[in-house]
């Protein structure tokens, strides 16, 4: 009969007193620009933005689950420990436990009767797993984030990601097999969270960037539109090297305004799915010149049609878009008769038939 062995287990269950719990000043959620707040910045953030309230809704009712303890390292310098995995739980702890810390969220009033209800102290102890440093994390916070049921929000994948490159020097192959994800989805996002600090780099905000994410890697992911900032494939994207050569900087710069806008101009495109409209726009010189001078990008669309086809197509093209144009707008008119806007709108449709009709009976 073969000897029974324990299951290999990693890192030491233990329970600690709140006060020694620390937030992760370098959590992928946070913001490049919030990297080593102090706890309360941290802890407001968090709230605002991961919905810990309802987290704390649970702990109030039900209790803090050992099931799911949180996992930490020690922290450099002291005996105290941060908290790599389950920062929205320990903000939802501190929300219930410090009046200074709640009062900061954004809506205070629904913490005051959680926090009566939980009834606890910075004394009370938390179930742990210590761990003896990051890396040691590494295989649960990025295959239960990135590939598992609790995935963070493409931005932050592509930050942790960057910090296993980057910091601890792992292969876009070695990272794909920790975290079980496909080797190409890590080459395409450790990318793109470069282009993202390039871009900060360069003097371009880049909040909007981080919350929508997704726009940037789906621009990627259209060749016409990679071309035009001379973007590598992913896979190519060298580990520490700007991915954009300094002579494209500018087309970096516009091609980010047309995604996300800027103080002066808005975005051009209105959703993810515009993205090819604006490749093949991009792709055409006349497309690009047009977007150059600010016209929309269905302004812009019309042009590179109209390049495309001779006089008699181009008129039809316009004639046809005209009619099923006001065809359409018969489905609305009927709720806005005697608008004066509405009124002013059919008068110039009405003007421009004219003209045309105007132009078919000279000689």
């Amino acid at each position: 009969m073969s000897e029974l062995r324990d299951v290999r287990s990693i890192g030491e269950q233990r329970w600690v007193p709140l006060r020694d719990l620390l937030l992760d000043p370098e959590n992928p959620r946070l913001p490049a620009d919030m990297q080593g707040e102090d706890q309360e910045d941290l802890a407001v953030h968090l709230e605002l933005g991961f919905d810990a309230l309802t987290v704390a809704e649970s702990i109030a009712s039900h209790g803090f689950f050992g099931s799911e303890p949180l996992i930490v390292i020690a922290e450099n310098g002291s005996d105290r420990w941060v908290v790599v995995e389950g920062n929205r739980r320990l903000t939802a702890l501190l929300g219930l436990v410090d009046p200074k810390i709640r009062t900061q969220f954004a809506n205070p009033s629904p913490w005051e009767p959680l926090a009566a209800q939980a009834n606890m102290s910075y004394e009370d102890q938390v179930p742990v797993v210590v761990l003896p440093d990051r890396a040691a994390a590494t295989p649960i916070i990025g295959f239960r984030h990135i590939s598992g049921i609790l995935q963070w929000q493409p931005y932050a994948q592509a930050r942790y990601i960057a910090r296993l490159v980057d910091e601890d020097h792992m292969t876009f192959a070695e990272v794909a097999e920790m975290i079980g994800v496909d080797r190409t989805k890590v080459g395409n996002l450790y990318r793109d969270q470069a282009i993202a600090t390039q871009a900060r780099e360069m003097g371009i905000e880049t909040g909007p960037m981080e919350e929508a994410f997704s726009l940037l890697t789906v621009a990627m992911s259209t060749p016409k539109l990679r071309d035009h900032i001379d973007a590598p494939l992913g896979s190519k994207a060298v580990p520490g090297e700007a991915p954009i050569p300094a002579e494209r900087a500018s087309e970096l710069k516009e091609l980010v305004t047309w995604l996300y806008g800027d103080a002066d101009v808005e975005p051009v495109i209105g959703e993810s799915r515009d993205i090819s409209k604006l490749g093949n726009v991009v792709a055409s010189k006349i497309g690009l010149h047009a977007l150059r001078e600010r016209v929309t990008l269905e302004a812009a669309v019309q042009k590179v049609k109209d390049a495309d086809a001779n006089p008699r197509q181009r008129l039809m093209l316009r004639l046809r878009t005209g009619k099923n144009s006001l065809s359409a707008a018969l489905e609305d008119i009927d709720d806005f008769v005697g608008e004066a806007e509405v009124n002013d709108a059919v008068d110039e449709v009405r003007a421009a038939a004219d003209a045309l009709l105007a132009a078919l009976s000279r000689d």
